[in-house]
């Protein structure tokens, strides 16, 4: 099956360093076939006769093995990723005025999951592993997206840009 992982927090900080030849060499010797990266946030494509939860904690096993801490993988299929990306979610936030976002979590989200209100971001959708939402392009800085849905959701997640997601998934499309 040909997945792709989302690593937290690799690359931001201090801390989680690496290059992406070296993630690659890593998942690949952990077992993995076909790795392939996108971009230096630790976005993975690779194949692998493992389920999503299997094929997680394999990576982060690895992770651990060269000496990252706390960057758990959110793996998705195309299938999962083409649900998310279906039909236009942002068509009402445009790219010229809005940033968009999809943070993915591990598990499923809270039954009748209810997102307080922010000044700097708006949910526009929650799915059932996913939460999309939006930020003014003029909002103040420092604002942590992550940070915040992952606190309202009890729950941990990492958050990619939209544009982001839509090109992973054109990739595992090959």
């Amino acid at each position: 099956m040909r997945y792709a992982a989302f690593l937290r927090a690799i690359n931001v900080g201090k801390h989680n360093r690496i290059t992406m030849a070296e993630l690659r060499a890593i998942c690949g010797d952990a077992g993995l076939g076909a790795v392939t990266t996108y971009l230096q946030t630790g976005n993975l494509l690779f194949e692998a006769d493992l389920g999503p939860e299997e094929a997680a904690r394999t990576i982060e096993a690895a992770l651990v093995e060269r000496g990252l801490r706390n960057a758990p993988a959110v793996i998705r299929s195309l299938d999962d990723l083409e649900m998310v990306i279906a039909g236009e979610p942002f068509a009402a936030y445009p790219p010229e005025t809005h940033t968009r976002y999809v943070t993915l979590f591990r598990g499923p989200l809270p039954a009748g999951l209810e997102v307080a209100a922010a000044a700097q971001a708006h949910v526009v959708a929650a799915r059932e592993r996913e939460i999309l939402s939006v930020a003014p392009l003029d909002r103040e800085p420092g604002f942590d997206l992550n940070k915040w849905l992952s606190k309202q959701v009890s729950l941990e997640g990492t958050t990619r840009y939209f544009h982001v997601v839509e090109e992973v998934a054109r990739l595992l499309r090959g």
